[in-house]
């Protein structure tokens, strides 16, 4: 879980071009973003493999959370389910989304 603080930070600003986003736009992109984390860690736990995960992701989210499925479940099927095991994927994302600052 360690490996989650550097790439939240990097794979947070994947839905946005290069506009600013208001407080309230970036804690419901990141609240978005961690639903992503938290089901593609329940699927990696599942044993489901990392294409089917993106699929059916894929398919549930918002037409603008669409891009970031693959980068975001790619980067949780790297790590290792013993890493994801009794660990709040979405609450850690989210408190490491949410408390970046990107001028």
């Amino acid at each position: 879980m360690k490996h989650l603080t550097a790439t939240a930070l990097a794979l947070m600003t994947l839905p946005l071009a290069a506009s600013a986003e208001t407080a309230e736009e970036r804690e419901a992109r990141c609240a978005a973003q961690g639903d992503i984390m938290a089901k593609a860690a329940e699927m990696r736990l599942e044993r489901r493999s990392e294409k089917r995960a993106k699929a059916e992701l894929a398919e549930t989210v918002d037409e603008q959370m669409k891009t970031s499925v693959p980068l975001l479940v790619g980067y949780v099927y790297t790590l290792s389910r013993k890493d994801l095991k009794g660990v709040d994927v979405r609450a850690n994302f989210v408190e490491q989304c949410t408390g970046a600052v990107i001028d």
